[in-house]
């Protein structure tokens, strides 16, 4: 009877972690809109993952600081559009 409890136990706090956004191992709280183009240096992107439900992009500027972008703003989406097509025309090259 006590292992049930501890099971019991166990399965509620995954279930609490797993919607609680405290528990959240994302990297963005705050996301903007846009940045001026000029100043990006990487851009990477992260699909939803298992510890964060979210669809992350995050620009690491020339000077080196990191800025999180809404995904779903028109600038974000421009710039992903123009990540995948360099990226594709760089594997037809290879």
């Amino acid at each position: 009877m006590n292992s049930a409890i501890q099971f019991i136990v166990l399965l509620a706090c995954i279930t609490i972690c797993t919607s609680a956004s405290k528990c959240s191992k994302c990297q963005c709280v705050k996301t903007d809109k846009a940045v001026r183009p000029k100043l990006i240096a990487h851009v990477r992107e992260y699909k939803p993952r298992p510890y964060c439900n979210e669809h992350e992009v995050i620009v690491i500027l020339k000077d080196k600081s990191k800025l999180c972008l809404d995904p779903d703003s028109e600038f974000t989406k421009r710039v992903l559009e123009t990540l995948n097509s360099s990226n594709s025309q760089r594997r037809r090259i290879s």
